[in-house]
């Protein structure tokens, strides 16, 4: 490229946005030279915040890739423009600052490497210094040490020898005549290391103030602990924020003051796990390497601090609970109603950071039907993306990852959708940078659908996930057949032992399991079940079982009864108040325990019913 491009999103007058291309100054580290008009306020411009990190104005990685490297013409770099000036506006997340918090337990069993660590560090660390093993005098030698960890904190429960009572003491120095080890020291420090116990301080002090066997209780709340040596104490499973002395560096890091940008949010009115029941689905959890989410009594918890933002826990969510502040559902399928995708393109995705080396590296040839787009973190992308893109056109989709992805589930359920609905192979590819080039002029496969995706409406990922899978089965031929995937599934029953106590339905919040009140039925969707299974674990007659896997039919996205059960109708009034099956299943536990008369038959009764019964019962006693 001869000269840097610039591509902009003006507005003049506060409502119109204007779109123009015009050579501009580039300098790595400055702000973009443009000659326009000083009254003119851009509101975007192509270009990387990478070598741009002070603009005054959003940067699009996207805008500048194919404004050089593709034939996009001028109303489609308009349309381009506004869409990535929507993206941009539409992020919004809490950003705020943690104040330093220095304060660090140090747990050690050798006192002269506590006090070399103390004498080293101690002017800038606030140290509780603790052994675990013998005495020294400026030290605390705990037993019995329990920790718990907390959502911001330790809490170190301690029990520290309190042979003095430093209340009665009137420093007679009696004690320390009277020991025969001089165990006692003029700072009133016992060794017990040398003491034998003999007792003679005891007797020497006419005070009461010694008691060899005396402890005391103590609780220490700290942001952080340090292992120093081989100390034999029960960690928590979470050692976030325990260190040692080989990962020192991290503990300093973790000292200072901080910004934090709360990046991903969760929302429990989609997510599978029940803090309730503190089982369901755990894909963000096993995905994350980092110790960034936990699942807690209050249910999934993002520590913010310890997220790197690699986007593993989004991109694994079944449900959408979890979503990319920087660019979340709703916004990306918003951004092509702005922008729609000419159908025949092929699509490369890829972070700033890897489009822009692919940028570098280009040369001035441009090439039709391509359309490049920056996502904040690859692994952050889910199969509904990769999906949408296809219906809405995209004969091929490249995902640019110079490093290992966990993306790879997401492509492979994609691929074999694809290649079952309509046997084409690897539309969709994990590419890296490297390779690009080469792959798209190798590129000579042609678009599959005959209509496009236009519904950019959006209420759950799971729910557009099923339509957009729905629309493609719309347009293949291809007979009915099982995909093997942990990401779909559908529950099975044994209608004969099930009694409806619908107990399996409390935490469903995909609705994949349902109540019919009108037909007394369980009525289950197979395509919503992201097989959490927590009514499996909660089915208290063990008549549920999962079945993974996506069966390409009707039936697998359509409502089925899973048991249907004959309501049980009182005996008095007629109103029904539950079913025969578990009516009959309590009579049969109570008759176990001696705790049912079935002359009574009061059961069989509602609860105003009931009542009535047991009124006129006891009036007849009188």
């Amino acid at each position: 490229m001869a000269n840097y491009s610039g591509y902009l999103l003006c507005s003049s007058n506060g409502t119109n946005s204007d779109y123009f291309s015009v050579p501009v100054t580039a300098r790595p580290g400055g702000d973009l030279a443009y000659t326009e008009s000083p009254d003119t306020n851009v509101l975007l411009a192509g270009g990387f915040s990478t070598i741009h990190p002070t603009s005054q104005f959003p940067l699009s990685a996207s805008l500048q890739l194919n404004g050089d490297l593709t034939e996009t013409d001028a109303p489609q770099m308009a349309a381009l423009a506004k869409a990535e000036y929507i993206r941009h506006n539409s992020q919004s997340h809490k950003k705020y600052s943690l104040e330093s918090d220095p304060r660090v337990a140090v747990l050690a069993t050798n006192s002269s490497a506590l006090q070399a660590f103390t004498d080293t560090y101690g002017g800038v660390l606030q140290i509780d210094a603790i052994l675990t093993k013998g005495y020294h005098p400026d030290f605390s030698t705990a037993e019995e040490i329990q920790i718990q960890k907390t959502a911001n904190h330790f809490k170190l429960g301690l029990t520290i020898k309190q042979p003095i009572d430093t209340d009665r003491c009137t420093y007679c120095g009696a004690c320390g005549f009277a020991c025969p080890e001089h165990c006692i020291s003029e700072h009133l420090f016992l060794d017990y290391s040398r003491c034998s116990f003999c007792k003679d301080c005891v007797t020497a002090c006419s005070h009461n103030a010694i008691d060899l066997y005396a402890v005391e209780r103590r609780e220490l709340i700290t942001p952080a602990i340090l292992v120093l040596g081989d100390v034999q104490v029960e960690l928590p499973e979470n050692t976030k924020k325990i260190f040692s002395e080989d990962t020192l560096p991290e503990l300093f890091k973790s000292i200072y003051a901080s910004e934090v940008e709360e990046i991903i949010r969760w929302d429990s009115t989609y997510c599978q796990y029940s803090a309730r029941l503190s089982t369901g689905c755990s894909a963000c959890l096993t995905s994350c390497d980092y110790g960034a989410v936990s699942q807690t009594s209050k249910g999934v918890q993002i520590n913010q601090l310890a997220c790197v933002e690699c986007g593993a826990c989004l991109g694994s969510c079944p449900t959408g609970a979890l979503q990319y502040n920087r660019f979340d559902d709703a916004s990306f399928i918003e951004y092509f109603k702005t922008f729609p995708l000419v159908p025949g393109t092929t699509v490369v995705l890829g972070s700033e950071q890897e489009l822009h080396k692919h940028w570098w590296y280009s040369s001035d040839k441009k090439r039709d039907n391509l359309f490049f787009m920056e996502y904040p973190s690859i692994t952050a992308i889910h199969a509904m993306h990769i999906l949408q893109l296809y219906a809405m056109g995209a004969k091929r989709v490249f995902i640019i990852d110079d490093n290992s992805s966990n993306t790879g589930s997401q492509i492979e359920l994609c691929n074999a959708l694809i290649q079952t609905l309509f046997q084409q192979d690897q539309c969709v590819q994990l590419i890296n940078t490297s390779e690009i080039s080469q792959t798209l002029t190798d590129d000579d496969s042609a678009a599959t659908l005959s209509q496009f995706y236009t519904d950019f409406t959006y209420g759950n990922r799971r729910n557009k996930l099923i339509d957009i899978i729905q629309f493609l089965r719309q347009q293949s031929d291809a007979k009915a057949t099982h995909i093997t995937t942990d990401y779909f599934g559908e529950i099975i029953c044994n209608e004969a032992k099930c009694t409806q106590c619908l107990a399996c339905i409390n935490e469903c919040r995909m609705e994949a399991l349902v109540a019919d009140g009108d037909s007394f039925s369980l009525r289950h969707t197979p395509a919503l079940c992201v097989q959490c299974g927590i009514c499996v674990t909660v089915c208290p007659e063990n008549v549920l079982t999962e079945q993974n896997g996506i069966a390409l039919q009707d039936t697998f996205f359509t409502e089925k009864t899973l048991s249907q059960a004959e309501p049980a109708k009182c005996k008095g009034c007629g109103k029904v108040f539950g079913t025969q099956k578990s009516l009959e299943k309590v009579m049969a536990i109570l008759s176990a325990k001696n705790m049912w008369d079935s002359n009574d038959d009061l059961l069989s009764y509602c609860d105003d019913c009931r009542v009535i019964n047991l009124y006129r019962s006891s009036e007849s006693l009188r």
